[in-house]
């Protein structure tokens, strides 16, 4: 009782605390964090901050139709409002800057002078190769512009419209007399011949061949000692992975940055504790909801540089991670490396032409996301943890597209992977303009460029570095090894055990990888464990759980996400036949089952409250999930472990239809929500589904035993047809999916999800029956 007492006043004590400061604190400001409760990271981040906007021009009465169109999608008058500001700037030029400054001539350079009109009458090949393009409206200005941008040393122009770039400098040999060869007018500026018919003007660009600087092999470990700045950005409730990858990666002597997505209450809440234990791991408090490819990813690395800066003066290289990644190679041995590669930037390019990964990568388009933070509290049972800024609004959680740019001339263009590793110094100019009035002209108009910019992290380090006095400091090797098999979407391939053969080969022969995403270990988690073995500790390791792992579903302090409600009544719903179970199982004298009846009265019948649902692995399968409980009075908690039945019974509807005959049977048949085409997995994992779900039904195909084993039909060019036909609770047919399985494919896989949009549907089981035949036409 004295406890009790103690724990109500404790309650009302900190309830009365909590008033005082809502009270007192504006919640919609996200810089007046009183100190008392984490100042770290609240920082304005300059001129990315939202909500501040040029005066709107008057000139803006015709937009775009891709501007048209945007603001008309758009349902909240607040982003109506941004994208129509937007596409106002956009189309009086006031977004981009015509032209930056290049800090990175080419020595001996005199950019844009001419170097002469240069004979090019060769129909198989022109004097600069290695780009050409036709332009309607060609300056001498633009071309070189154009071939600047895509690092050529050199641009040519020819015939009054075709502009061409090389690296090669012509020979003299080839020189003509301008006045007789290079008279043909430009065609967007008459005033300038533009080469001839058969002759090019060769100009200087200024800008030097884009190289890429060497690596040297790593020291002996031990060495030296390189101190090293982890920028951990975080999604998703993995936290069993998140720590372990800090455990692998952890040094006293490194610091650590955690920025975890603003959606993602329990994970954030989950890692607080770490800043106690460890003075040299912080979180950041001021959180964005990142989306893909939006421009908040590059304020998130961007602002966590500043933070680390301030945090401690003694790192040498900073290093993004996220919760997918893990180290392919001990922290130690890329310690050693960096010893032997002081001042180099890891920034891994495209790969591909200039113009080509502009387009593809959207560059030359305008995009917008917004945000601005509103603070909430994070509560530990009855003690206030902090007030937290957290991204509110992002103009309906998407990237909103308003129209074509051109890119500001003078710079070179290139870019890849966000994945980086900077220096510090890199690290100190790229955030001068979050904390200098007077920004560097260059990286204050490429935020100003990229604020706007699809993927924005994809290129923004690596067009600073080249076009500022770090050029010589590019490696193209971001120290990562990313699985591409298979892709889909935009994101790669998770590692399985069945990659082990490519990721040692990829050690063996890459001396400068270090780390490979992705990993999940709700897929597969004994990768992890060999890689871990292999790789960091050297030795066979051994704990308990070692071929376990749990990640949490669901917890009721969270406050995002939001709970699906069908998951928690079903919850409910189990939890309440679990205690009956037990109650029967008490009843009937189980010994197994017998609970002290003086401190926990049966029978229990109603859970009060579901605490919290843990999904278990174990041999990478799913065992079911936990399912944690009140009931009864306060203080007795329950845990059932859960699992969905897998049932499939095959049924022979058809007399004509003869199973020992067919050319295919159905091995697998699953049904659920959530379905992951990349990685063929129902992300649903518990099978509840609700009247918002997306219903698929995932299925495997095996030939019968009396087919042969290439998969062939012995009805020759008969063509196999299948329907899926879903039944609801009442037996009633709701839904068909017809399907065409071609006789061609001769592999035994998921084939195909089909995806039903069942109006109407309810919180209920319902049933897919495969129905298959061998002729034309398919049954009715």
């Amino acid at each position: 009782m004295e406890d009790d007492n103690m724990r109500r006043v404790a309650f009302i004590l900190q309830s009365l605390f909590v008033f005082y400061l809502l009270t007192k604190v504006n919640l919609q400001g996200a810089e007046d964090i009183p100190t008392e409760f984490g100042s770290y990271g609240s920082a304005k981040t300059g001129e990315h901050q939202a909500g501040q906007k040029d005066e709107r021009p008057a000139n803006c009465e015709v937009l775009g139709k891709t501007a048209q169109s945007a603001i008309s999608r758009a349902t909240t008058t607040k982003c109506k409002e941004e994208l129509a500001d937007l596409a106002c700037r956009l189309k009086n030029n006031q977004l981009v800057p015509e032209r930056l400054p290049n800090y990175c001539p080419r020595k001996d350079s005199n950019p844009g002078s001419s170097l002469g009109c240069f004979l090019d009458a060769n129909q198989s090949g022109r004097l600069l190769s290695s780009y050409g393009v036709k332009l309607p409206h060609l300056t001498v200005q633009k071309c070189v512009d154009l071939c600047a941008q895509s690092s050529y040393a050199y641009a040519g122009v020819r015939n009054g419209r075709e502009c061409y770039c090389g690296n090669a400098r012509p020979s003299r040999e080839q020189l003509m007399d301008r006045a007789g060869y290079c008279n043909v007018l430009c065609s967007g500026l008459t005033s300038q011949a533009c080469g001839g018919v058969d002759a090019t003007e060769v100009l200087d660009t200024g800008v030097p061949a884009k190289e890429v600087a060497k690596l040297k092999d790593p020291m002996p470990v031990n060495s030296t000692r390189t101190r090293i700045a982890f920028i951990l950005t975080l999604n998703g409730r993995a936290l069993r992975q998140v720590m372990r990858l800090l455990r692998v990666i952890y040094r006293p002597h490194h610091v650590y940055l955690i920025h975890v997505d603003a959606r993602q209450d329990y994970l954030f809440r989950s890692l607080l504790s770490l800043e106690l234990r460890h003075p040299n791991i912080r979180l950041v408090r001021k959180r964005h909801s990142s989306i893909w490819g939006g421009a908040s990813l590059l304020d998130v690395i961007l602002q966590a540089l500043d933070d680390l800066l301030k945090m401690d003066n003694r790192w040498q290289f900073a290093f993004n991670l996220s919760e997918s990644d893990f180290p392919l190679r001990s922290v130690d041995q890329l310690e050693a490396f960096l010893s032997a590669n002081p001042g180099r930037n890891f920034l891994k390019s495209h790969g591909r032409q200039t113009r080509q990964f502009i387009q593809k990568q959207g560059l030359d388009r305008v995009f917008h996301e917004a945000s601005t933070t509103q603070r909430h509290a994070i509560f530990h049972q009855f003690f206030l943890l902090l007030f937290t800024p957290v991204s509110i609004h992002q103009c309906e959680k998407r990237m909103w597209r308003i129209g074509d740019r051109s890119l500001p001339a003078g710079i070179r263009i290139d870019g890849g992977s966000d994945w980086i590793g900077i220096t510090r110094q890199l690290a100190e100019y790229a955030t001068t303009a979050l904390t200098e009035q007077v920004a560097d002209p260059l990286v204050k108009g490429l935020k100003d460029v990229y604020r706007q910019t699809i993927l924005p992290a994809e290129s923004f380090f690596h067009v600073l570095v080249l076009n500022s006095k770090f050029c010589g400091s590019y490696a193209d090797n971001n120290l990562r090894m990313t699985l591409w098999r298979h892709w889909c979407g935009c994101s790669p391939m998770v590692f399985r055990t069945g990659d082990w053969s490519q990721i040692t080969s990829v050690v063996t022969k890459s001396p400068a990888i270090f780390f490979a995403r992705k990993f999940e270990a709700a897929l597969d988690q004994s990768i992890m464990n060999r890689l871990e073995e292999r790789f960091i500790a050297n030795a066979s390791l051994s704990y308990p759980g070692w071929d376990s792992y749990w990640e949490s579903a669901f917890h009721s302090a969270d406050l995002t996400p939001q709970t699906d409600p069908v998951l928690l009544a079903a919850a409910t719903s189990l939890a309440r036949h679990a205690l009956s179970l037990l109650t029967h199982q008490q009843m009937q004298g189980h010994e197994s089952h017998q609970l002290d009846t003086s401190s926990c009265p049966l029978p229990l019948r109603q859970p009060s409250k579901i605490v919290s649902i843990t999904s278990y692995f174990r041999l990478d399968h799913h065992q079911g999930d936990l399912i944690l409980f009140d009931a009864g009075s306060v203080g007795f908690q329950f845990e059932a472990l859960v699992k969905p039945l897998g049932k499939m019974t095959v049924v022979q509807t058809d007399g004509s239809l003869s199973l020992p005959t067919a050319a295919r049977v159905v091995s697998m048949l699953q049904v659920g929500s959530d379905y992951d085409p990349k990685e063929k997995v129902m992300r649903n994992r518990l099978g509840i589904l609700s009247p918002q779900s997306k219903v698929v039904a995932a299925y495997k195909w095996s030939h019968h035993l009396n087919n042969n084993q290439t998969g062939g039909n012995n009805s020759g060019s008969t063509t196999e047809l299948a329907h899926l036909v879903w039944f609801d609770p009442q037996d009633l047919v709701r839904f068909v999916s017809p399907v065409n399985l071609s006789d061609t494919s001769r592999v035994s896989e998921i084939l195909s999800g089909v995806q039903a949009y069942l109006d109407g549907l309810t919180a209920e089981f319902y049933a897919v029956q495969d129905v298959c035949q061998q002729s034309k036409p398919p049954a009715q």
